[in-house]
């Protein structure tokens, strides 16, 4: 639904800058391997490629690089292109308009008004 308002409605298309078209991109292909990744999950049910990324994860937090490397080698192709994409969005955050998820005051949350600008 993003993709299609972003490209879709001439409005937002002529505010919206290559970043935020890229970072929508990024973010569906990461949910389409997420969800394939559900598929891939049923042929093994035992969690033992759960268990390989969660030690990926533990030794990437660690800081220990061979280890991390070691424990994602066995993992399938569908994974591997996940845990990259969602690496990836890290590096764009700072770059893109998703810096203002952290950026954005809380009370904009709860307020009960709603700012409309006239056209002049």
């Amino acid at each position: 639904m993003l993709v299609n308002r972003r490209l879709g409605d001439p409005r937002v298309r002529a505010t919206s800058s290559t970043s935020d078209i890229l970072v929508l991109l990024v973010l569906l292909a990461q949910l389409v391997l997420g969800l394939l990744t559900i598929v891939a999950s049923t042929e093994h049910m035992d969690g033992s490629v759960m268990v390989l990324l969660a030690d990926w994860a533990q030794n990437t937090v660690l800081l220990r690089p061979t280890e991390a490397a070691a424990s994602m080698a066995p993992v399938g192709l569908i994974y591997k292109l996940h845990v990259f994409l969602g690496l990836t969005l890290f590096v764009l955050f700072p770059f893109t308009r998703l810096v203002h998820i952290v950026s954005a005051p809380i009370w904009y949350l709860g307020r009960r008004y709603q700012i409309v600008r006239q056209k002049i």
